[in-house]
């Protein structure tokens, strides 16, 4: 089994945040896990508005409907923006 260090590198996390799960092995386990982490992140979110050509904005859907998986809430433009953002920010960064 990991240790949480080698978890935090694998994922290249910048921080760890306990999530309360009570049972995160049963068979709701991960869909109670992706609810909590996705009140952490929209709890640490702060609203931006940009504006993106059309066609920006079109590929950005259309990434949205590819990476949308079956069990998960269905993405947006915006939540892959963000993701791409965030991604990009973090590179230019140090830990």
């Amino acid at each position: 089994m990991l240790n949480e260090q080698a978890i935090v590198h694998a994922l290249r996390a910048s921080r760890v945040v306990p999530l309360g799960v009570a049972h995160p092995h049963g068979p709701l386990g991960l869909e109670q896990l992706a609810a909590c982490v996705a009140r952490v992140q929209s709890a640490d979110a702060v609203p931006l508005s940009v504006s993106l050509r059309r066609e920006t904005r079109g590929v950005l859907e259309r990434l949205a409907r590819t990476a949308e998986q079956p069990t998960s809430r269905p993405l947006t433009a915006a939540d892959v923006a963000a993701a791409i953002v965030e991604e990009y920010v973090a590179t230019l960064s140090p830990p």
